[in-house]
């Protein structure tokens, strides 16, 4: 329980990032300068956008902002740690020699995207899991190995990784990120703060808890704000109770500005599955909304709208992407293109010198550098990028110019996939995309998404699919499924396309 604290629940879509923005807007009002508000929170995403919001709103600078952090940002520069403090690649090389493990998955773990434990890639990456999530869990390697209770590993290698990386840690005096969070309760110095802002609290784990309380001891008011019922990460940790235990005083949000009503409808009747939780009443849209059914994705007409596809698993949505690539539909995957930007924006810049545009100076830039500069396919002589220092900065130039003055050496007609280095099907499913009429450097409109990759988004259509896996199905913990499908089926705001499956395991509404 923490002293002079409110929780406030944001049901999907309620604007929780606006009411949190209000509450600054008011507390500077009275008086209360940036640097003696602190924002805290689960993802750099989430803080990102508190602090576009905050800039914009109050007109200050990021540097005005210094307490608007990850825990783990803040706590690294709480600590007066630079990169080199870290634990990188180099030190996970070292250790996986000294194991006989490897650690593939411990470089990819990215505190600042929510990723807090490693992904188990490989060997040592799932002993390193339970290291880290015991430390993330507050409790010990011998409990954390009990519950996981996976027959294919042993306490002994356990052990062993425990003891050679605490080993290796204090010879190095480097840090893992679980050293952050445990250094910073321990040692660190919060500053004197009126409003403390912990954002995305159902996702810390009782470790993050610990810094927040400490964080919280020096502030005036402090202002706890989430939604148990989108909480899809206790595999990393996260204990929900904590939030719920947070305060005895809160309100709840009480209007969606996202969600249809017959999608509130549906939702509603998996929320209440989810087994611990707070019961919160809130209201839809004005919008009716609509709901389909695809017997498969196949079956899913993606030729107009902005949609987002969500699956249970990466492995779900790789399945999606290959099915839309053979399809020859653009589309995003965390973000990234289905085609390689750099290569689609030579080849826009190649066709517009065919058509006989000049073409400003850095676009040729980026073409010199991306085309092949030998062999058979070389379209400039090497060494060409240094000639343009001699083209006018501020002018363009012709395919004409290019050949004549700066090295080029390609033919007009040669075909601009091929220039931009596309091989054979690369080719074949970009003009299957070209035929659609798809800009291929443009943002794709379909976007294909993990329920977890989705939380906190949005899109005017959403398909989810409702295939799942026998760990998911079959797990201890089945509120950890409805909290997920909870999360893919509110994202909309208009139309939801359930996608069905003859998968044996699969999320029955």
């Amino acid at each position: 329980m923490i002293p002079n604290a409110e929780i406030i629940f944001g049901p999907p879509g309620c604007g929780k990032t606006y009411t949190l923005m209000e509450e600054i807007e008011e507390a500077m009002r009275l008086g209360t300068p940036p640097d003696r508000i602190g924002y805290v929170s689960f993802t750099r995403k989430a803080i990102h956008e508190a602090v576009s919001r905050a800039c914009v709103k109050f007109n200050v600078d990021r540097k005005d902002l210094p307490w608007f952090r990850t825990l783990h940002s803040w706590a690294f520069n709480g600590l007066n740690l630079g990169t080199g403090d870290m634990l990188g690649p180099e030190d996970w090389d070292v250790l996986s020699r000294e194991l006989g493990l490897k650690f593939r998955g411990a470089s990819a773990v990215s505190p600042d995207d929510g990723m807090l434990i490693p992904t188990a890639l490989d060997s040592g990456d799932v002993y390193l899991q339970m290291e880290n999530r015991s430390r993330y869990r507050m409790i010990s390697i011998e409990k954390e190995f009990n519950e996981v209770a996976n027959h294919a590993l042993h306490f002994f290698q356990l052990r062993k990784v425990e003891a050679e990386l605490q080993a290796y840690k204090s010879a190095t005096n480097k840090f893992d990120f679980a050293d952050l969070i445990e250094k910073y309760v321990e040692i660190g110095d919060p500053p004197r703060l009126d409003l403390f802002i912990v954002d995305e609290a159902q996702d810390l784990t009782p470790l993050q808890w610990e810094m927040v309380f400490e964080i919280a001891r020096c502030a005036k008011r402090v202002l706890i704000a989430g939604d148990d019922d989108q909480a899809i990460h206790r595999w990393t940790g996260v204990d929900v109770k904590r939030f719920l235990g947070a305060s005895d005083n809160f309100r709840v949000l009480t209007q969606s500005y996202r969600m249809p009503k017959v999608v509130h409808d549906l939702s509603q009747k998996v929320v209440k599955r989810i087994s611990v939780r707070r019961e919160k009443v809130f209201n839809p849209t004005d919008n009716e909304g609509r709901i389909d059914w695809a017997l498969n994705p196949y079956d899913l007409d993606l030729s107009q709208g902005s949609w987002t596809l969500m699956a249970r698993t990466n492995s779900f949505v790789r399945e999606w992407s290959s099915q839309l690539w053979l399809e020859g539909h653009l589309f995003s995957v965390k973000g990234k293109s289905s085609v390689n930007q750099k290569a689609a924006e030579a080849a826009k810049i190649w066709r517009r010198l065919q058509a006989g545009e000049g073409v400003e100076l850095p676009s040729i830039r980026s073409l010199y550098e991306f085309v092949p500069k030998q062999g058979d396919k070389a379209v400039v002589k090497r060494g060409s990028a240094g000639l343009l220092d001699a083209a006018d900065p501020e002018g363009f130039l012709t395919y004409d110019r290019l050949v004549k003055d700066f090295g080029m050496t390609a033919s007009i007609d040669r075909d601009a996939l091929d220039v931009a280095r596309f091989g054979d099907s690369e080719k074949r499913y970009i003009q299957a995309l070209e035929r659609r009429g798809e800009d291929i450097t443009g943002d794709p409109r379909i976007k294909i998404s993990t329920f977890h990759g989705m939380k906190g988004g949005e899109d005017d259509n959403c398909a989810v699919f409702l295939g799942s896996t026998k760990a998911c199905v079959d797990s201890k913990y089945p509120d950890d499924e409805h909290r997920a499908m909870y999360v893919g089926l509110t994202r909309t705001k208009n139309r939801l396309c359930l996608v069905d499956t003859d998968h044996r395991y699969r999320y029955k509404l």
